[in-house]
């Protein structure tokens, strides 16, 4: 049983993949880990056979005969390998800090009921990416989670948080399993979200640990709002059963993200 399996759903981002799969030969090279590193391709189109031809023996390739979406990929990888860990990466990630991949198993491993673990995401200039993370506690985070949205502030500390970004985050795997894996509802967006609040609903806790960065270009691959409003739609209906706390809620949370921001703002003048 390895102790981490690499998942990477690619969708017409060749370029980035070859970009990341060679941070993450570099983050294991010496065997410190027992480690196993898959890719499937979402029915992009794109030709990776170079890809493959350079990483033959060390990344496993895998096909999926139509675009199953971000979570189903994930799924679909989950059936090729039987390791104890899941490290989720989007292909435009890029591990720049040495033994990325130990470090958050290592942060995975501080209790036995911590189910996954996320590092700080980082811009390519350097700036801590938005929304890497959503916050558990505080006036906001319990505002935005009433009516099915997330509260994120910059932090600098580990934390229990309500979710970490799928694009790297490190997921026990028997917490996967145990709540069936990425719901394939969600094509692209919330689906970290829905996934870790299931998790968490069975007693797993969630960490981000800014320690360790992970770079990540972000928003490589299709239309934001294409995906974005059904994905929305779907998880208030799924986790908030009030229709007026779907509908009043969420324009709460925003008309106080408005004012908090300008008292902010006055306080520092």
């Amino acid at each position: 049983m390895p102790d981490v399996a690499v998942q990477i759903v690619n969708y017409n981002t060749a370029a980035h993949l070859a970009t990341c799969l060679e941070t993450v030969d570099r983050d294991l090279a010496g065997g410190e880990l027992d480690a196993r590193v898959l890719v499937v391709d979402n029915a992009s189109g794109d030709d990776l056979s170079a890809l493959e031809e350079r990483w033959a023996g060390r990344v496993e390739f895998h096909r999926s005969p139509s675009n199953v979406g971000f979570g189903a990929g994930h799924n679909l990888l989950a059936t090729k390998h039987e390791a104890r860990t899941l490290l989720l990466l989007n292909p435009d990630t890029e591990l720049i800090e040495p033994r990325t991949v130990a470090r958050l198993l290592e942060a995975l491993s501080a209790a036995s009921d911590v189910a996954a673990v996320g590092p700080q995401l980082v811009t390519t200039e350097s700036t801590v990416h938005p929304w890497d993370h959503g916050e558990l506690r505080g006036f906001g985070a319990r505002l935005a989670a009433a009516g099915g949205s997330s509260h994120h502030r910059e932090r600098h500390e580990r934390a229990e948080v309500a979710w970490v970004s799928a694009a790297s985050s490190l997921i026990a795997r028997e917490h996967f399993d145990a709540v069936g894996g990425f719901d394939p509802g969600f094509f692209l967006y919330k689906e970290e979200e829905d996934l870790f609040l299931r998790i968490r609903r069975r007693g797993g806790r969630v960490l981000y640990e800014p320690s360790v960065r992970v770079r990540h270009v972000g928003s490589v691959t299709g239309v934001r709002r294409a995906h974005l409003d059904a994905s929305v739609r779907r998880f208030r209906h799924k986790h908030v059963r009030s229709r007026v706390r779907r509908t009043v809620m969420p324009v709460a949370y925003e008309g106080w993200v408005r004012v908090s921001g300008r008292m902010r703002r006055w306080a520092g003048r």
